[in-house]
């Protein structure tokens, strides 16, 4: 049958027309690939590169890092987290800001036994946030000041950030966090029983996993079917309990009978939170209160501090260390990172912090500038620069009977302040190892005519500068270089660490 001249022309307009794509491909296809290949390569080596330049590496710790990153396997020396859960604690305008750091590094080796909770259900990614008040009595919520803020998250439509100003609302936040710490405590054990140990810290809380394992499973000589309690002891109208921004541990003894034998915590404590500071002192009401369970003291080694404001010297060098505070997203990448690049896989003391991390940027002072010296103050006697200085520095005055000729004058400047440190040891003394290591003086601040300075040694962190021209608001700190040297070499290697035996 012969097709109609109309079928034929749609076959030839269709034949060249596939023709003509066909040379189109052959001709453009090289330059396609080359683009696409070049392309591919760019962004395939950017992303598997697993080597780069380590940023911590400088003059003063080439023996203690490496001088390239390697990120092709941070989990090699990861330790075995079995048993263990993690439950990190944190609030609907912060947690974006911090949790996604605490993922990308500490937390990025664990095979997700951890818990999210904050004070709104919320969602990261694959990662949920339970919220720990959603099982509190709706006529508590209601009823209750310290929930506003609560109430305001919840009617938020856009971001949280957009609805609400976590600086302004600091003090708000703080009245409703305390309310969590049960709830979240009672759904952790409902949501994940029967884990060894169960580990409850803040977002800005950083834990040394390596430590942490070995001490638990090998060193503490701990059973987790005992009723224990472990943390940095903190102290509220003489009740002890373990500070919860530096992180607190339960045994599943403990965990197992408060929650399963007293299922109306919730309850209780909501109303007693009314009349306290703290959720981490209900908690240990709760505790001592239905169960008999008491705080064993586990600082230094559980701390409440950072790198920078770790009092460095006594009780703070051989101790290894499971857990530190108030770390903001660039000091826990930091931290880690230099966890990864350590020559060493040896158990991480406080010394290895400071030889590594600070002891590289020490110098003998920094204007505009608190190094967080307040052990012992001098400040001017006349009576208007009494006034003016805080309770603080005044309830650490040294009496004028008390004090050297030296220590007389230190209030009147910065150079004279630094003079208390300098003339502690005698110069016919210099030699004397046991002095060095009883040496109480290694820095001072000065301001406003106060002097003080510190039996330990720490970085610390940057003043704002004066508004005015008068130097006496000036913040001046410095560090009595040489003391800290021969403090150091006095007191020799840590031959082994100088683990904590929790006591009550």
């Amino acid at each position: 049958m012969i097709a109609p001249p109309s079928s034929r022309r749609v076959r030839i307009f269709g034949a060249v027309t596939v023709i003509t794509l066909i040379a189109t491909y052959l001709h453009l296809r090289p330059q396609w690939q080359f683009e696409y290949r070049e392309y591919y390569e760019g962004v395939t080596n950017y992303f598997s590169r697993p080597v780069y330049d380590n940023t911590l590496y400088n003059q003063g710790n080439e023996q203690l890092v490496h001088k390239k990153y390697n990120t092709s396997d941070v989990c090699a020396r990861f330790p075995a987290t079995d048993g263990v859960l993690l439950v990190m604690k944190t609030g609907a305008t912060e947690a974006y800001d911090r949790i996604p750091t605490q993922l990308l590094t500490t937390m990025s080796c664990l095979p997700q036994n951890f818990l999210f909770f904050s004070d709104l259900e919320q969602q990261i990614g694959p990662y949920h946030l339970y919220d720990a008040l959603s099982e509190v009595d709706e006529a508590d919520k209601a009823r209750i000041d310290d929930f506003e803020l609560y109430r305001s998250q919840l009617e938020c439509d856009v971001s949280q950030k957009q609805c609400i100003d976590a600086t302004a609302e600091r003090q708000r936040a703080w009245n409703l966090d305390k309310y969590k710490f049960l709830p979240m405590i009672q759904q952790t054990w409902r949501m994940r029983p029967g884990h060894d140990w169960y580990i409850f810290a803040e977002a800005d809380t950083y834990v040394v996993w390596a430590n942490m394992m070995h001490w638990l499973k090998k060193q503490s000589g701990l059973n987790p079917r005992e009723k224990i309690y472990l943390g940095s002891r903190s102290w509220v109208a003489n009740r002890p309990f373990a500070h919860g921004g530096s992180g607190y541990i339960l045994s599943r003894g403990a965990l197992k009978h408060l929650v399963e034998k007293h299922d109306n915590l919730t309850a209780e404590y909501t109303e007693k939170g009314t009349q306290e500071c703290c959720g981490d002192l209900l908690v240990a009401l709760a505790l001592n209160e239905h169960e008999g369970i008491k705080i064993r003291q586990t600082w230094p080694m559980i701390n409440g501090e950072k790198p920078t404001t770790l009092p460095y010297g006594r009780n703070h060098w051989c101790e290894p260390i499971l857990t530190m505070h108030h770390m903001n997203a660039e000091e826990i990448s930091t931290v880690w990172q230099f966890e990864q690049t350590r020559k060493t896989d040896r158990i991480l003391l406080i010394k290895d912090l400071y030889d590594s991390l600070i002891a590289p940027k020490m110098q003998e002072t920094r204007e505009n500038w608190d190094n967080g010296s307040d052990d012992v103050c001098y400040i001017n006697p006349a009576p208007d620069a009494q006034e003016r200085a805080d309770g603080h520095a005044k309830d650490r005055q040294r009496k004028e009977e008390e004090m050297s000729e030296i220590e007389k004058e230190a209030w009147k400047s910065p150079e004279n302040c630094a003079k208390v440190c300098e003339s502690e040891i005698p110069e016919e003394d210099s030699d004397n190892k046991e002095k060095q290591r009883e040496r109480n003086c290694f820095q001072y601040r000065w301001h406003d005519e106060v002097c003080c300075t510190s039996k330990s040694f720490k970085m610390g962190e940057p003043k704002s500068k004066s508004s005015g021209g008068n130097s006496k608001e000036k913040w001046t700190s410095g560090w009595y270089m040489k003391g800290i040297h021969d403090w150091i070499e006095a007191m020799g290697e840590c031959t082994e660490p100088a683990w904590k035996v929790p006591e009550l």
